[in-house]
């Protein structure tokens, strides 16, 4: 059986891939910008950027409108997802070209998911709920049975049983043995959950950033849940990366915090912000050909860049710019 990637990154975005050492394409999405350049048409400052060497330059590509998130699925010919406020869009052409896939009636959507082994199935996290396509896009259906408040920030598949689906809500964490047809609590009720992420080498080890709480783990598969938040202060944690070479190594981006590492798989955590100018941060991603290598969106101050494991931080890209999903293919 060959290793798999399991890598947590953005605003609930997974990617599954094999675990190979290669250069990766990396997708940046940027939503807003402070800065208006002259000629910004021909050089702009949203929509989706690329870049080809871990993250050193990025080009525009593709698209210049509202992106949240993305999901490059699993062994692909270039399909992507993005999550949008007006829906869900797919490109097949590795970005260049978009067609949005929904109705007027799916709006807000903060996140895609994709089965990976059956990528017909397709489950999109929004402010209204969760909906689901089974045609990969061409229709789609409600699917809010069970729930309470139906905001849903992060959606996650179950690597061990891609009928189990996790649901990150503004009431707890929710779980689904039916691919989304019914919805119970799973734990955290109450809580607001940011995020949830799958341990890469563990399925049963689940881990959910909360809203002001910090981190929250659940041993079992989400049957029980414990904070793990030596280190940590009650802070909002809005996205969860592991190293997909060493798991026991989990970053951290939270709201009014930056970045935090634990070498531990999560008992402990240590700031690790030095040379990062901004503190909201929203978006993170482990380079897997060089997991020294960390990228790290922030809410209006841009892209930064560590290189040695989130240690030091240099500003990279998209000054003044919201950066909200990164992606790695």
């Amino acid at each position: 059986m060959s290793s798999w990637l399991v890598a947590v990154l953005l605003t609930g975005l997974v990617l599954s891939e094999p675990l190979v050492a290669r250069q990766e394409t990396v997708y940046m999405a940027v939503l807003n910008s402070r800065k208006h350049r002259i000629g910004a048409l021909d050089n702009p400052t949203v929509g989706l950027f690329v870049s080809t060497d871990a993250g050193a330059s990025w080009q525009h590509k593709g698209w210049t409108g509202y992106i949240r998130t993305f999901y490059t699925e699993a062994g692909s010919n270039g399909t992507i997802w993005s999550a949008c406020g007006n829906g869900v869009l797919r490109s097949t052409d590795n970005g260049k070209t978009w067609r949005i896939t929904t109705g007027g009636d799916v709006t807000e959507v903060l996140k895609v998911k994709v089965s990976p082994s059956s990528p017909k199935t397709v489950y999109a996290a929004t402010a209204y709920g969760v909906f689901k396509s089974t045609d990969h896009g061409t229709t789609w259906q409600q699917r809010n049975k069970g729930f309470g408040k139906p905001f849903v920030a992060d959606l996650l598949i179950d690597r061990s049983n891609e009928k189990r689906v996790f649901a990150a809500t503004e009431e707890g964490v929710f779980v689904s043995s039916n691919g989304g047809d019914q919805w119970r609590v799973a734990g955290l009720k109450g809580k607001g959950i940011r995020f949830i992420a799958q341990d890469p080498g563990n399925t049963a080890r689940l881990l959910v950033g909360t809203e002001e709480d910090g981190i929250n783990i659940s041993e079992d598969g989400g049957k029980t849940w414990y904070p793990s938040n030596t280190g940590l202060r009650h802070l909002t944690v809005y996205v969860i990366a592991m190293d997909p070479w060493a798991p026991a190594k989990v970053y951290l981006g939270t709201h009014g915090g930056g970045v935090y590492r634990s070498d531990d798989g999560g008992k402990s955590w240590t700031q690790k912000s030095e040379g990062l100018q901004n503190p909201d941060v929203h978006a993170l991603s482990v380079i897997p050909s060089s997991s020294n290598t960390i990228l790290a969106g922030t809410l209006n101050g841009g892209l930064y860049r560590s290189v040695d494991g989130g240690e030091t931080w240099q500003f990279n890209s998209q000054e003044e710019a919201q950066v909200w999903g990164l992606s790695v293919r």
